[in-house]
């Protein structure tokens, strides 16, 4: 649908609500407030937005929407269903419009306070540093205002790059029948180039996330080079002397299609099968990266060989973030349907695929999900097949329905972020009311004479450092642990290791999984390989959660024994701790001390699980990059992926694949499962695979150990700071009336927050 025609549709359904409302243009303006910040409109912006709403900003919509009774979700609806009509369409700006009014709301609220904050001009404010507070709070707000990323994954000959080039309408991204990238692209609409990026395509270092697009210091940090299209020709080409290239991991290409107003996309290389693991790396890791996932495999041979493997190292690492819908944000593109294959042909291909590989997709995700708790029952295969999506750039009916699927898989990914913003902002916006209140409370008790605080507070130091005595021997009884856990998981996975590749567990395997013999030997070894990820990747994560949970019970513990302020009135549970609320949030101190550290094991883990718990205390300094690495903020989903706890993908799979998909076996009297369990089981001990399951159960232990210590240095470094920042305070002589004055200041910025609930 052409824009003019659009524009003309959302002209009549608004000017027809007003009607309907009985309602002039003026009174809509004189209706317009809306989150608490008064009224947005006057009779001429109201007339702006009837004549041109396609073009009206976000907070002017909402007060719209408001003043002629119409839910914004509604209006949402109203504008999705009208860009579905043709193929011809415009991709709809509803995820960007309903997350920026939501960021756009909190941000002039936040504004306001920060406004009311420079009026007190008091230097017992001033000293406490509220304004910047609330300024960082403000960038974590910045940060939410991004689109979900959509990945697109699957062997280089796939079509993937064909496949993103159709939907954004553009020959953007080279097409090649042989490994087209060596890095991963992200696509980004051109309005979201931030002023620090003057070409079309910038690259980046590892450790670069989607959102920090809109950070100048991220920017800044990780780019190494910007420029043309020509960038994207020369990072195709593998140049092992090209520095720059060495170091590139993420490319964001910007571009003009609509459809980039409301979702990013992502292509990723291809190549699994090659001599450089960096692109193997890339390849995996960047689910990462990634809200949504599009596997792309081609019609000859769909799912077959090494795609299944490939698939279920990349869809296991993205559980659903929603249980009803478990399957939403994932789709497969059946390629290169072209016009000599009957549509039943095509049809036939997914029904038949999902139930040959259903069982193995059970074993190697789904029962993964159910396990910690993402979805409660194993999807049927005939729901699998329904997210399978025939496509052929040149058939019109593929083409317009594969664009329309992958709409509805972007509306369905921004409703989800649009609730993780909406608690986000809530959060904060929580956090910024009980700053408030514990910095009244603060200022009270200053009031007291000053001996009595110096008193208190010694005596409650001297009570902390009796019980941190005990609690630091429990931190280091727990590092210790840490390789009896190790001893633990390489037991296990020795144990089924060594039947699951014995002659006699791989004829059960075989004989279990498959009734066609070239099926078996093309696909048996990528099979193998995510069989003992997957069982890997179980083990680890239940050990980890133990460890997690210890953790947690001592991090309570400190924050009990830690000195508070004296509290009147205050919710006593907003620190998520469940203690007497104060300053200091051991928790936070813990994950701070994190950062940097590259792979964190368990502590990975364990971040994701509680991360919800540390309000916004969590989201501003040291421990805000911990979140940030572990791809925690303004993500549409909560959960970390393995990838980033053991710090990469797990690779045995590819290996394991490749050695055993080149074995030639000839039947000699015997069965062919028998004799391909042989030459396997044979295969498997020559390639050594046990090294590589030794090696990852031993870098995640050995990485959480690093990691608990660190945050345990940490922890006893800001208790420390805390607590001399109390006694300092505490023999600073205050003028009551002064501090009265304070209060009542700070009384007037409250009054700002509670209007808008």
């Amino acid at each position: 649908m052409k824009h003019d025609e659009l524009n003309e549709r959302l002209r009549t359904f608004l000017i027809s609500s007003r009607e309907n409302a009985g309602l002039s243009q003026s009174d809509v303006a004189a209706r317009s407030e809306v989150f608490g910040i008064g009224r947005t409109l006057d009779q001429r912006a109201v007339s702006r937005i009837e004549s041109q709403p396609m073009n009206a900003d976000a907070i002017k919509i909402a007060g719209y929407l408001s003043a002629v009774g119409i839910q914004p979700s509604k209006y949402y609806e109203i504008l999705t269903e009208y860009t579905y009509k043709e193929d011809d369409y415009i991709m709809s700006e509803v995820g960007e419009q309903t997350i920026k009014i939501k960021v756009e709301a909190a941000k002039s609220l936040i504004s306001s306070v920060k406004d009311s904050i420079d009026c007190y001009n008091h230097e017992y404010i001033d000293s406490i540093g509220l304004k910047s507070k609330v300024e960082q709070l403000e960038a974590v707000v910045d940060g939410l205002n991004r689109k979900p990323v959509i990945g697109c994954f699957g062997h280089f000959d796939a079509g993937k790059s064909t496949l993103i080039n159709t939907v954004i309408n553009q020959s953007l991204l080279p097409t090649k029948y042989q490994p087209a990238t060596c890095v991963v692209n992200l696509l980004m609409h051109e309005s979201d180039k931030p002023e620090t990026i003057s070409g079309n395509v910038a690259v980046f270092k590892k450790g670069f996330k989607p959102h920090m697009v809109h950070s100048p210091v991220d920017v800044e940090k990780y780019l190494i080079e910007q420029g043309g299209s020509e960038i994207l020709d020369r990072l195709g080409v593998h140049n092992h002397e090209d520095d720059v290239l060495n170091e590139a991991y993420i490319a964001i290409v910007f571009s003009d299609s609509e459809i980039l107003r409301s979702v990013w996309l992502l292509d990723t290389p291809g190549d699994l099968n090659g001599s450089d693991e960096s692109d193997t790396e890339k390849a995996l890791g960047g689910v990462e990266l990634a809200d949504g996932v599009v596997f792309v495999s081609n019609h000859t041979g769909f799912f077959k060989d090494s795609d299944l493997g490939f698939a279920s190292n990349i869809i296991r690492q993205r559980p659903p973030v929603d249980k009803e819908k478990p399957l939403d944000h994932l789709m497969f593109i059946q390629s290169h349907c072209h016009s000599e294959i009957s549509k039943d042909d095509v049809e036939a291909v997914g029904r038949v695929t999902f139930k040959r590989i259903k069982k193995q997709l059970d074993n190697l995700i789904f029962s993964s999900w159910m396990e910690d708790g993402f979805i409660t029952q194993l999807p049927e295969s005939s729901e699998l097949t329904a997210r399978v999506q025939p496509f052929w750039r040149e058939n019109n009916d593929y083409r317009s329905d594969t664009l329309r699927k992958i709409t509805e898989m972007a509306s369905s990914l921004t409703l989800n972020q649009a609730s993780i913003v909406d608690k986000y902002i809530s959060n904060i916006l929580k956090n910024i009311e009980n700053m408030l209140l514990s910095e009244i409370e603060n200022l009270k008790n200053k009031k007291s004479e000053t001996f009595e605080r110096i008193k208190e507070v010694n005596e409650k130091d001297a009570r902390f450092r009796e019980l941190s005595t005990q609690l630091i021997k429990d931190f280091n009884s727990l590092i210790e642990s840490c390789n009896s856990h190790k001893k633990h998981d390489l037991d296990v996975m020795s144990t089924y290791y060594k039947y699951n590749t014995s002659v006699e567990g791989l004829e059960e395997l075989i004989n279990d999984t498959y009734s066609d013999k070239k099926e078996a030997q093309s696909e048996l070894g990528n099979y193998i390989g995510q069989l003992l990820t997957t069982k890997l990747e179980s083990t680890l994560k239940t050990s980890g959660k133990a460890v997690s949970t210890e953790l947690d019970s001592l991090l309570l513990r400190w924050q009990e024994a830690a000195p508070t302020i004296s509290t009147t009135g205050i919710d006593t549970q907003i620190s998520g701790l469940g203690a007497e609320f104060s300053a200091f949030n051991s928790r936070a101190a813990f994950v701070g001390g994190l950062a940097g550290l590259g792979s964190l094991g368990a502590m990975a883990l364990y971040v994701s699980t509680i991360a919800s718990n540390l309000g916004a205390y969590i989201l501003v300094g040291k421990a805000a990059g911990v979140l940030v690495s572990l791809g925690l903020v303004g993500s549409v989903t909560t959960v970390t992926s393995f990838v980033a706890a053991i710090g990469g993908p797990i690779t045995i799979g590819i290996a394991l694949a490749a050695a055993i998909g080149y074995i030639i076996y000839r039947l000699a009297g015997g069965s062919w499962q028998k004799s391909l369990a042989k030459k396997a089981a044979e295969a498997i001990r020559k390639e050594s695979v046990f090294d590589d399951v030794e090696k990852a159960v031993t870098e995640y232990w050995n990485s959480t150990s690093k990691a608990i210590k660190a945050g345990l240095d940490e922890l006893i470094i800001k208790t420390d700071e805390y607590i001399e920042n109390l006694k300092a305070d505490a023999k600073v002589e205050y003028d009551i009336d002064e501090v009265d004055v304070c209060v009542s200041l700070i009384d007037d910025t409250l009054l700002i927050l509670k209007s808008s609930d």
